[in-house]
């Protein structure tokens, strides 16, 4: 059986992939940094979506791929607006789909439920929030409650690395994620409708990939992925998951589709719709119903963890080798559970790295790998100590009186490279790199920032990582 990765893996729950599976899609609440109409104030990212055209919608195969964001009602007022002004700006072909119709900037919103069979939109539970977006005058009417939810289910489990094969260990009531948000309940019904909305819209073109807004995708990476597979097979591509039978990509990693899957799968949508209705009623995991539809169809699972990331960025342990697969060996592709100054700063990011031409490859889009992400996006935010932050740091070095004392315990250890002080005093250190992320449980991070550089420097040369692993 294969393991998996907790918040870092050395904080591994030791569940096997399945409960990780039934519990991991909805479990993060998203950070919710900014509220409101977020259009960042970094001046390389001011105007609307249509205020200009940038060098990224014309990369090779750009306009041979579509692009589609997922989103909902509870979320999109905080979690869409730095799309439009950043990652929706580089997309020629993009839609985005939610529970409600609507024209938010400018930028036409989709209903993807609309051809659900009215009588689950009438009276079935799931459909609560629906019936009042429509009856009340759309995301105006939606209380303070309903714009999240508390988490349910463990708190702590991994986002998905490498799931088992194994078909035995999940519950098959298992339940998860945050079912008093009204908007979590009704996403599952999106998936197999979104594809409809999407062939019928973009009938013509090479790839599709499925993101939702707490996902940061890597363009140019994404492009060169695509283009190094023949577009006219059979490609359902993304980061393994599986419950019970059913082998599927995981939802909030992003995932892409060749032409004649997304036709197979839409097809076989249209032929047993009721049946397939009735199955995502009692399903939790809309991605879930989706991979059995997609099997169903002729298209198999193409496995694509490390390259797709169900994390964020600050939850990757760069020193781990997991089944045999090195993270910062391999391209990325994406990464999820981010805030919208997260998927600002990657944007950031991703634009001075194409911009600058590294990683040109032959002509193709810049390929962005796992280590420089490490080099030019970890490295320099991990410079001084953080206060309300956890960077993972997990072997106890004892109580201490200061967090200079901490990072005396860490110098200590010539492994060492960070450390972490909890709000009791105890000091907590690492020998594996992890940038981490906010926390509110009064801890403060830091790092020994010149064994973080030997680090990169000296770190074993990567060699045969390919887009198929």
């Amino acid at each position: 059986m294969l393991g998996l990765r907790g918040r870092p893996s050395r904080r591994s729950i030791g569940l096997t992939a399945f409960f990780f599976t039934t519990a991991l899609f909805y479990l993060y609440a998203t950070t919710d940094l900014l509220r409101h109409d977020y259009f960042p104030s970094n001046p390389f990212r001011l105007g609307a979506l249509h205020s200009g055209e940038l060098p990224c919608r014309s990369l090779p195969g750009a306009n041979d791929t579509v692009v589609v964001l997922k989103t909902g009602s509870t979320e999109l007022q905080d979690k869409l607006p730095i799309h439009l002004s950043t990652t929706l700006r580089c997309y020629p072909n993009h839609l985005i789909v939610s529970d409600y119709a609507e024209t938010y900037h400018g930028e036409p919103i989709i209903d993807a439920l609309e051809d659900v069979d009215p009588s689950y939109k009438a009276s079935h539970p799931d459909f609560a929030l629906y019936r009042k977006l429509q009856t009340s005058g759309g995301r105006a009417s939606l209380a303070p409650s309903e714009l999240s939810g508390p988490r349910s289910g463990p708190q702590d489990l991994p986002a998905p690395n490498d799931p088992t094969t194994t078909t035995n260990n999940t519950p098959t009531d298992a339940k998860s994620g945050k079912p008093t948000n009204p908007g979590w309940r009704l996403d599952k019904w999106k998936f197999l409708p979104m594809l409809n909305q999407t062939l019928a819209r973009f009938p013509a073109k090479k790839w599709y990939a499925f993101v939702e807004t707490d996902t940061y995708i890597f363009w140019s990476t994404l492009l060169s992925y695509l283009a190094a597979l023949d577009a006219s097979q059979n490609y359902y591509i993304g980061a393994q998951a599986q419950i019970l039978d059913v082998v599927f990509a995981h939802g909030g990693s992003g995932f892409a589709l060749s032409r004649p899957a997304l036709e197979r799968a839409v097809a076989y949508y249209g032929e047993r719709k009721a049946e397939l209705e009735r199955a995502t009623a009692g399903q939790w995991a809309g991605d879930c119903i989706l991979g059995s539809v997609m099997r169903d169809s002729g298209t198999t699972l193409t496995w694509a963890w490390p390259i797709w990331q169900g994390g964020g960025v600050g939850e990757a342990v760069w020193g781990e080798v997991e089944f045999g697969k090195r993270l910062w060996c391999f391209p990325a592709v994406s990464w999820h559970h981010l805030g919208p100054e997260a998927v600002g700063e990657l944007w950031d990011f991703e634009r001075g790295w194409v911009g600058d031409g590294k990683g040109n490859d032959g002509g193709s889009p810049p390929v962005i790998r796992h280590r420089e992400i490490f080099k030019e996006y970890v490295l320099p935010r991990t410079g001084e100590a953080r206060r309300g932050w956890d960077n993972f740091s997990g072997d106890d070095g004892g109580l201490v009186g200061s967090l200079e004392e901490c990072r005396e315990v860490c110098e200590a250890d010539e492994a060492c490279l960070q450390f972490m002080l909890d709000s009791g005093g105890r000091c907590f250190t690492s020998a594996r790199p992890s940038m981490g992320k906010a926390s509110s449980s009064g801890r403060v991070s830091g790092w020994v920032q010149e064994r973080m550089v030997r680090y990169y420097e000296e770190a074993e040369a990567c060699g045969g990582e390919g887009w198929i692993v």
